[in-house]
């Protein structure tokens, strides 16, 4: 968005065609430049004018009407088609095709730049005024909603009513579109009524609903005073009688006696009272934009900061945001930031999307928020069956061929809490039964006691993950990762687990590497002669069942995996509940690129292990046994948990790591993406047997008793369903094909150019660069590794000036785009991106 905050900027949209709008537009502009400027050093204002599209005759065009009655006034039209008819069926008709200039990408820069040129304090401009054609969903050439088409700019909007019959419900429905649309309306202009009366209705609503004014404005005509004339019989006398007009509907219906105006009559307000108002409009918009940063400072606390480290002046004030970017207020004037940490991994399809919207909108207008246990809403069902791939449109489902039930929960850390509840009371119900019969539990209570073989203390349960992972911030999530930066000041946090240290991928000086660490590469050292294995491309790592027969690392991981088990089990007495994975890249600790090999190799031998897993505790606790699998769709091992938060549903170019890893898993999480980056809503997938766990009697202990207030929220599931829908709607088109290029013949895709990255991995600051699905990692050369890092402060920095907004982690720096981010954004964001590392050589 480009407005800056010494050019005042509106925008006049109509709630129908025929109602006045260019009348008003004409008399603001006309109003404005009589009005008292804000800018003390002027006596006027000097205005400016744009229509972005107009259809018709050029003599009948806007903007020579407002040439016509305000001369002095810097008039423009951005695109003009001599059809006088919707702006879609004019572009059409012309060339049969949409013309170049005509496409919604070529609009919005004419706006933009047109914005711009004004901004600039050598043009003198003080006042600008866009006027929009027809309604509010008027179509632009494209097709698309006019109200959609300006959104970026999120310009201060001036709406003009209908003071017709019927007026009242279209003035009504176009306020509601613009508003659902994040429009900030200043203020609804109508020509008199008297009869009908809207703006008394319209008055009385948007005063008491939302604070704003409604201005019945008006000039001399046969009726007395109200809309413009009709058009007289010849054009001098016509030209006349509307000069009358505009200077009626500027001034009002004022009567002056001697040096005094008396008050207006009844409809007699004019446009000049509404400039003032928009003059107080906008500077109270920038009194707010510019106390926002330090009153944040003052009284919010974020998370994953360290508040010492701020300063009021960097505080990020976002006025907005649409697409890929933030609208930032920065001295003085909204810039368009990228969002590279796609707000902390959660937009997929761009900010404020206004399907995302219309049916946020549409869920809480018919159910707001209703109880789920024991219920069903329409909502909630269908995100059931669309992830559980039931759904008739459901191409991609995580959930096809393996899961059976869907838990609602509020986010990813509560999705994961879940999921290990589910599983660590399945492996206890299995391999930990409780006796059934009384007696059998007075006979076992001896060995219970201290001093007893026994007695001695219950072997916890554990989870078997891989160093690196993070799960969440509640406390059971935080329990199923290693000690980290985010536990280590947690009085509470007590690791259950044990967690192997993962082989990477890396891409350094053009070479994608396999990089094993320590314990593998030290484990049988004569297996592979280095601690690299390396491959012509990305896209060969990532076909994992060829290398499961074929690749060398498949069975030293295994032999590695089975003497970890062995150890840990046998030897140091672990008893294991669940295996919880990140598949193919952990996130929070450092974007690592998992080879996933090792994560095929290592779900297939926990499944394999059940004689590990099945061992009991000393002879005199329980007289129960473990009961085996109970058919061949049984979890086997241990149940295995696939935490797809961040990674699932093409973040990584695939709806799941499972595609990847060709197994599937018996838990799964899924949240950010989920709902389209706009409300918080996870789910916890699982099979019928884990279900089942939960289900072997009528009493209400041996439920899972784990909830939420706003369980399976309608809202929430509506937006995810309609995400899901435009997710399944790419797919089928083939929206992501051209980007499969990098992988090969591997069916996933990188929004990244495989060019791009080369060039990348040779700077010579960067230690690896790699780019899979929406998501580039930028690994810096830096001794101090890891979260703590700050080797990327001062590079962030200079990004930050050139217009991206990025979050590292550690000596990461990663950039995260959405699925739908067009390739100039993408070519700019690489542009700056190799500027910038490269001179920091």
């Amino acid at each position: 968005m480009a407005f800056a905050g010494r050019l005042q900027v509106h925008q006049v949209f109509g709630a129908d065609t025929d109602v006045g709008k260019t009348i008003f537009a004409t008399g603001l502009a006309l109003a404005a430049s009589a009005c008292e400027p804000l800018n003390e050093n002027r006596q006027k204002n000097r205005v400016a004018y744009l229509k972005p599209v107009s259809t018709g005759p050029l003599s009948d065009a806007d903007a020579s009407h407002l040439q016509t009655f305000a001369p002095k006034i810097t008039s423009e039209t951005g695109v003009q088609f001599d059809d006088p008819v919707s702006p879609h069926l004019a572009a059409s008709q012309a060339t049969g095709s949409l013309p170049e200039n005509a496409t919604d990408a070529a609009l919005l820069h004419k706006v933009r730049a047109w914005l711009d040129f004004h901004a600039d304090p050598a043009q003198g401009t003080d006042f600008a005024i866009v006027e929009t054609a027809g309604g509010v969903h008027s179509p632009a050439p494209s097709g698309a909603s006019q109200a959609d088409l300006l959104r970026p700019l999120r310009l201060p909007t001036v709406l003009v009513g209908s003071s017709k019959l019927g007026g009242i419900s279209i003035t009504r429905t176009a306020f509601e579109c613009l508003h659902m649309r994040g429009y900030d309306v200043d203020a609804v202009l109508l020509f008199p009524s008297p009869r009908y009366q809207n703006d008394v209705y319209l008055r009385q609503w948007l005063n008491d609903e939302f604070n704003i004014p409604v201005y019945t404005v008006g000039g001399p005509s046969e009726d007395g005073w109200g809309a413009p004339p009709p058009r007289a019989a010849s054009n001098t006398e016509d030209v006349a009688q509307m000069h009358a007009y505009y200077r009626g509907l500027v001034h009002g219906n004022a009567r002056q006696t001697s040096d005094r105006v008396s008050e207006p009559e009844v409809g007699g307000n004019g446009l000049m009272d509404v400039v003032r108002h928009l003059q107080i409009s906008h500077k109270n918009r920038h009194k707010n934009l510019n106390s926002m940063a330090p009153r944040t400072y003052t009284q919010c606390w974020w998370p994953f900061t360290q508040h010492t480290r701020y300063q009021p002046e960097q505080v990020m004030t976002i006025d907005s945001a649409h697409g890929d970017h933030f609208a930032v207020y920065q001295t003085d004037a909204l810039k368009p930031v990228l969002d590279g940490s796609a707000s902390w991994w959660t937009q997929c399809l761009g900010h404020a999307h206004p399907r995302l919207s219309m049916a946020a909108a549409y869920a809480a207008g018919r159910y707001g928020h209703v109880l789920f246990p024991g219920a069903a809403n329409a909502p909630a069902l269908e995100l059931t069956e669309r992830m559980l791939g039931r759904h008739p449109m459901s191409f991609q489902a995580p959930g096809k061929h393996w899961a059976d039930r869907v838990f609602f929960s509020d986010d990813g850390s509560t999705a994961m809490e879940v999921a290990l509840k589910m599983a660590i009371e399945s492996c206890a119900r299995r391999y930990d039964p409780q006796p059934s019969l009384p007696a059998t539990q007075t006979r076992v209570a001896q060995g219970k006691q201290p001093g007893s073989l026994g007695g001695r203390p219950k072997r916890q349960w554990k989870v078997l993950g891989l160093q690196g992972s993070y799960h969440g911030d509640t406390i059971g999530a935080m329990d199923a990762c290693e000690p980290s930066i985010y536990s280590e000041r947690v009085s509470w946090y007590k690791g259950r687990g044990h967690w192997l240290s993962p082989p990477t991928i890396t891409h350094s000086h053009g070479k994608i590497q396999i990089s094993l660490p320590s314990e593998i590469s030290e484990f049988h050292p004569e297996d592979l002669s280095d601690e690299h294995a390396c491959y012509e491309s990305l896209g060969d790592v990532y076909k994992v069942s060829h290398r499961l027969l074929h690749d060398p690392l498949a069975k030293r991981y295994a032999r590695f995996i089975n003497a970890q088990l062995e150890r840990l089990i046998r030897v140091e007495g672990n008893r294991f509940g669940a295996l919880v994975l990140e598949p193919l890249v952990m996130g929070a600790g450092g974007m690592l690129f998992v080879d996933p090999l090792f994560q095929r190799v290592l779900i297939d031998t926990v499944r394999s292990r059940e004689d590990l897993f099945a061992m009991q505790d000393p002879p005199l606790r329980s007289n129960a046994a473990p009961s085996p699998a109970s058919s061949d769709t049984d979890w086997k091992g241990l149940p295995v948990i696939f935490d797809e938060v961040f990674t699932g549903l093409f973040r990584l170019g695939w709806a799941s790591g499972a595609q990847v890893l060709d197994v599937n898993p018996d838990i799964a999480c899924y949240a950010k993406i989920l709902s389209g980056g706009l409300v918080p809503l996870s789910v916890t997938l699982a099979t019928e047997h884990i279900f089942s766990t939960f289900a072997q009697s009528d009493q209400k202990t041996d439920a899972l008793l784990h909830g939420h207030s706003y369980t399976a929220h309608p809202v929430g599931c509506s937006v995810a369903c309609k995400t899901l829908e435009i997710l399944d709607e790419m797919y089928s088109r083939g929206d992501w094909v051209a980007n499969q290029q990098s992988l090969g013949s591997v069916s996933g895709f990188s929004c990244w150019d495989e060019d791009f990255v080369q060039q990348l991995s040779y700077c010579e600051q960067v230690k690896s660069a790699l780019g899979l699905g929406t998501v580039l990692k930028i690994e810096l050369a830096d001794a101090d590794q890891g979260y703590a890092s700050s080797a990327a402060e001062s590079l962030l920095k200079g990004l930050s000036d050139k217009g991206l907004h990025l979050r590292p982690l550690g000596n990461v720096i990663y950039v995260m785009c959405s699925l739908t981010t067009g390739k100039q954004v993408l070519d700019e964001t690489q542009r700056i991106l190799l500027s910038e590392l490269s001179s920091v050589n």
